[in-house]
């Protein structure tokens, strides 16, 4: 008990620099897949730093001296910085474990410490979405006093929670909310979260707008939030009552009637007037058509006296009568002559 005393006693002195060593190193790190990442230890009056993976019995590289040695050295997958940092080259998921170190003074002081390292994936966006709106943070919605919305984040690592914040002062005994939160793996070391929510402004309530949060709860490195801007009408006791707006709605829909029907007269007037139109100019047509013809008749009948007239004096009939009158004439004028 006393040794395992005095040695904790002495990481103490080491870490706080009581020792004459200068000392600083994190539990845990987020290292980004894909790029280097460092772990951040900087030592100062050593002799020796080794890195190891915590369970493995060999070192997995060495410092000393101002140089690098070791099989993580070799195979170009780890080095070391002159302060004592470790540096990983191109982080994969087989990265995240916990990693030992051990620091030898100058004095021949032996200590150790261990840091865990997380490995994360950053989505794209690097925001949560509201309502599929990929390009935008911030968005301006247009609701009724109960409506629904999500917010999600899509291929992260490792998997994150969503949670909505109200700000702007509104009054949070005036929202309900229900929320539901689903989480998927996708096989590849990135998961999507997904949260689905139902909002109700309380039937008391005259805001008629509020602010919320969609605010990612996990590492600092994947720390960020969108917004969404809710509009929302005013209460049912502000509005017109029911009866009113039955009422309303029915006298609308009688003058929407009474037009029609207006509208429906006009229309059969212009169509009966025009067929009476049409009408009495054909029968206009037709009068002057019957007139041509009567008189067409007339000239006709004229004609066909005339030339019987005139066959009648020629007949052979009536010349005898014409010699008498001339015999006639003649024998008066004899008879003056006597």
């Amino acid at each position: 008990m006393n040794i395992e005393v005095s040695l904790m006693f002495a990481h103490y002195l080491f870490l706080t620099g009581l020792l004459g060593v200068t000392a600083s190193c994190p539990d845990t790190v987020y290292l980004e897949r894909g790029v280097d990442g460092t772990i951040d230890c900087i030592y100062e009056d050593y002799r020796l730093i080794t890195w190891r993976i915590t369970g493995d019995i060999g070192p997995l590289i060495v410092y000393q001296n101002n140089a690098s040695s070791g099989p993580g050295f070799d195979s170009g997958e780890y080095d070391i910085l002159s302060d004592g940092s470790l540096i990983i080259r191109d982080v994969t998921q087989q990265h995240e474990r916990q990693y030992g170190l051990e620091f030898l003074t100058r004095k021949g002081q032996e200590l150790s410490s261990h840091v865990t390292v997380r490995v994360f994936v950053r989505p794209i966006p690097v925001y949560p979405v509201i309502k599929g709106k990929v390009n935008r943070q911030n968005i301006l919605l247009k609701v009724g006093r109960l409506w629904d919305i999500d917010c999600a984040m899509e291929s992260v690592r490792p998997a994150v929670s969503l949670e909505w914040v109200i700000v702007d002062g509104f009054p949070r005994e005036n929202l309900g909310i229900n929320n539901d939160m689903t989480t998927t793996d996708h096989g590849d070391g990135t998961f999507s979260t997904h949260l689905q929510s139902s909002f109700k402004i309380a039937d008391t309530c005259r805001v008629q707008s509020v602010t919320l949060l969609c605010v990612v709860i996990g590492p600092d490195v994947l720390s960020s939030n969108a917004s969404a801007d809710i509009l929302f009408p005013p209460p049912v006791s502000d509005n017109p009552s029911p009866v009113m707006g039955r009422n309303h709605r029915q006298t609308t829909a009688l003058l929407v009637i009474f037009i029609m029907y207006i509208l429906a007269s006009l229309v059969y007037l212009v169509i009966h007037n025009r067929k009476l139109f049409i009408r009495a100019i054909q029968n206009k047509r037709i009068a002057v058509d019957s007139g041509n013809e009567n008189l067409e008749s007339n000239e006709g009948v004229g004609m066909t006296l005339v030339q019987a007239a005139s066959v009648e004096i020629n007949t052979p009939s009536n010349r005898p009568h014409s010699i008498t009158l001339a015999n006639r004439a003649e024998a008066i004028e004899s008879d003056n002559e006597i």
